[in-house]
């Protein structure tokens, strides 16, 4: 490795949704040169059990709501083996 610094690029998530009901992610990330690119992506992922989801007005009090929500849960609870 050399001493060039990281090159940072921020990153933001979409969610789409085909035509099929099927939702798939979008990444959409800037470039150095003042572009954006959106990629389409499968990523895998567990989602937890609905009954964890948070409803809220604003993402700050959906992440509120979900941190009192998930307070004292073992990993385990929320992601029970399958």
């Amino acid at each position: 490795m050399g001493d060039t610094p990281y090159v940072v690029q921020k990153v933001e998530w979409f969610q789409f949704r085909a035509p099929d009901g099927k939702a798939f992610f979008v990444m959409v990330s800037s470039l150095p040169n003042g572009f954006f690119t959106a990629v389409p992506c499968e990523v895998q992922l567990t989602l937890a059990d609905h009954s964890l989801m948070a409803l809220a007005a604003t993402p700050d009090d959906a992440v509120a709501q979900l941190q009192s929500t998930l307070a004292g849960k073992r990993h385990e609870e929320i992601f029970p083996a399958h």
